[in-house]
């Protein structure tokens, strides 16, 4: 793939590369730019090894989520002190809350990671086809496994 073949499909399949980042960011806008940057990185340093077996899209996405999942396992593993200032507690306390979307990402962190991947590619869209390549399996696979997930989801709730 030329360099220029490369940022057409960059620019082609921009807005999927920004919703993996948004994704896996959780609403902060640094951590988006930071997981977006990597996965360009990512894509730019292992664009001579797409070798066409799949399509362009699914190899970005390919690379694009083991990219995030990468990162947000980097990151999960850090452990984050910030000294609570009176100012932050206000702000915070002044802050609505995402209590059910919070609670939606701390049960799919609990998830083994296959599982976790096939939730992102759910949740972003994803045709059960698109899963399909995107996970080595097959369509009806899929549906299974995803009806499997949603089982764990509603037992991990209980």
């Amino acid at each position: 793939m030329t360099d220029d073949e490369f940022i057409a499909q960059l620019s082609q399949h921009e807005r999927l590369l920004h919703s993996i980042s948004v994704t896996f960011a959780r609403g902060d806008a640094e951590v988006e730019k930071d997981i977006y940057q990597e996965i360009l990185y990512n894509l730019w340093r292992t664009r001579d090894r797409f070798n066409g077996q799949c399509s362009v899209k699914n190899w970005l996405y390919r690379v694009g989520l083991n990219t995030a999942i990468s990162l947000w396992r980097q990151e999960k593993k850090r452990v984050k002190t910030t000294p609570i200032t009176p100012l932050m507690e206000c702000t915070v306390a002044d802050e609505p809350s995402a209590p059910l979307y919070d609670e939606l990402y701390r049960l799919i962190d609990l998830l083994p990671k296959d599982d976790q991947a096939l939730v992102y590619l759910y949740v972003d869209g994803a045709t059960e086809e698109e899963m399909a390549d995107v996970l080595g399996i097959s369509q009806t696979n899929v549906g299974v496994r995803i009806h499997r997930v949603k089982q764990k989801l509603v037992k991990l709730k209980s």
